[in-house]
C-alpha cells in the first residue's frame, strides 16, 4: 500500500512540475527577450557616438551621414518627413549593430540573461521549499512563495496556475528535486528558442527605447524647416535652434517670381524685406511673429551668417532643388563651394 501511495505521490508531483514548466518556459523566453532588448539599447547608447548624447547630437551624425552619401532623395526625406527619417536611421543602425559589430555582444547578452534567470529560478525553488517545509504548506502555499521569490526577475502571473494549486503534494523536498532537475533542460530549450528567433524582431522595441531617450520637440521652423532642439517635447517658451538654413531649402521664393530666397531666415529677419502670406498679406520679416500660428512660437535671432554645411548643400544640390520645387537660383555666388565636402561636415563637429 505504501509503495502505491509513493508512486501516486511521484506521479502527482511530475504532473505538477510538467504543468508548471509548461507555463514557465514561455514566460522565461519573453523575459529574456525583454532583457536582451534593454541590454542592446543600453550598449548602443554607450558605444555608438550617434546615440550617446541628445537628439541634437543624433541630428549632427545624421547630417554628416547624409553628406557622405550625397543622396538627394534621402535629404528630401530628412527635410520633409523628419520624424520618420530619424526613426528609419535608428532602425538601420540597430540592424547593422545586431548583424555586424554587435553580433558577438548579442550572444554574450543572451548568455548573461539566461544565467541570471536560471539562478533566479533555482533560488526561488530552494527558498520557497525551505519556507514551505517549515510552515507545512500546501501546493498552493508553495506556489505563492515561489512566485513571490521570483518577484521582478520574471514576468510570470500567479493566476495562471490556479488549475494545479489544489493538487495534493505531500513531499515538498521531492518537489524541489523534480523542479531543479527540470531546470537545465528547460533553460536549454529557452536558449534554443531565443537563438533561433530573428534579431530583426527586436528592432522595433530597441528603436522605441532609443527614440524615447532621444526624444524632444519636433517642431520645425516655418521658414527653413530647422528642427527645434529643445529636449522636452511639450516645452514651455519659444522654439529655438542654434543654426537656421537658407530658406530655399524649404522652397521659399520671391513674390511673383520663380526665384528662390537664398538667405537664411536669420538674415531675413535682420533685413527690411517683407514676407508675403495668404491673401496677399505682407509682414516685415523682422515682425515675423505677427504672422501668428507657428511663426509666433519661434525665436529667430537676426544673424547674417550661414552655416558652411548648408552652403555646401545648396551649391551641391542646386539642380535637384530647382527640379523638385520648380524654382530657380538666380544668385548662388555666396554658396559656390568647389572644395571637398569634408570641411562642410567638420563644421558640424565643433
Amino acid at each position: 500500500m505504501s509503495f502505491k501511495i509513493s508512486c501516486q505521490g511521484a506521479t502527482s508531483i511530475k504532473t505538477f512540475v510538467d504543468f508548471l514548466w509548461h507555463k514557465l518556459t514561455p514566460a522565461v523566453s519573453a523575459t529574456i527577450w525583454g532583457k536582451m532588448v534593454i541590454k542592446i539599447a543600453g550598449d548602443m547608447r554607450a558605444t555608438c557616438p550617434a546615440f550617446n548624447g541628445n537628439r541634437a547630437n543624433l541630428e549632427k551624425h545624421i547630417l554628416i551621414s547624409l553628406a557622405e552619401e550625397e543622396n538627394f532623395d534621402n535629404y528630401w526625406q530628412y527635410l520633409h518627413y523628419t520624424k520618420s527619417f530619424f526613426s528609419s536611421y535608428i532602425e538601420n543602425h540597430i540592424k547593422r549593430y545586431c548583424s555586424n559589430e554587435g553580433g558577438e555582444k548579442v550572444k554574450t547578452f543572451l548568455k548573461i540573461s539566461l544565467d541570471d534567470i536560471r539562478n533566479a529560478i533555482l533560488s526561488a525553488i530552494r527558498e520557497s521549499t525551505a519556507v514551505a517545509k517549515d510552515k507545512s504548506s500546501t501546493a498552493s502555499g508553495w506556489l505563492d512563495l515561489f512566485c513571490d521569490h521570483l518577484g521582478s526577475n520574471l514576468i510570470f502571473p500567479r493566476r495562471g496556475l490556479i488549475s494545479i494549486e489544489h493538487q495534493e503534494i505531500n513531499d515538498i523536498e521531492f518537489l524541489k528535486e523534480a523542479m531543479s532537475a527540470a531546470l537545465d533542460p528547460a533553460m536549454k530549450k529557452v536558449e534554443e528558442n531565443c537563438s533561433s528567433m530573428p534579431t530583426d524582431e527586436m528592432v522595433p522595441e530597441i528603436e522605441k527605447i532609443l527614440s524615447e531617450h532621444l526624444c524632444g520637440c519636433w517642431k520645425q521652423c516655418p521658414l527653413c524647416n530647422a528642427i527645434c532642439t529643445n529636449t522636452i517635447p511639450t516645452h514651455e517658451g519659444d522654439h529655438n535652434v542654434p543654426f537656421h538654413r537658407p530658406q530655399a531649402v524649404n522652397g521659399w521664393h520671391k513674390h511673383r517670381t520663380d526665384h528662390f530666397v537664398i538667405d537664411c531666415c536669420t538674415s531675413s529677419v535682420a533685413s527690411d524685406r517683407f514676407m508675403l502670406l495668404g491673401n496677399d498679406r505682407k509682414i516685415p520679416y523682422k515682425n515675423y511673429r505677427q504672422a501668428g500660428g507657428d511663426y509666433a512660437t519661434w525665436s529667430i535671432t537676426p544673424d547674417s551668417s550661414t552655416q558652411p554645411y548648408w552652403k555646401w548643400f545648396v551649391s551641391h544640390f542646386r539642380s535637384k532643388l530647382e527640379e523638385k520645387y520648380q524654382k530657380k537660383f538666380t544668385d548662388t555666388g555666396k554658396f559656390l563651394m568647389h572644395g571637398p565636402k569634408l570641411q562642410s561636415r567638420m563644421c558640424l563637429m565643433t
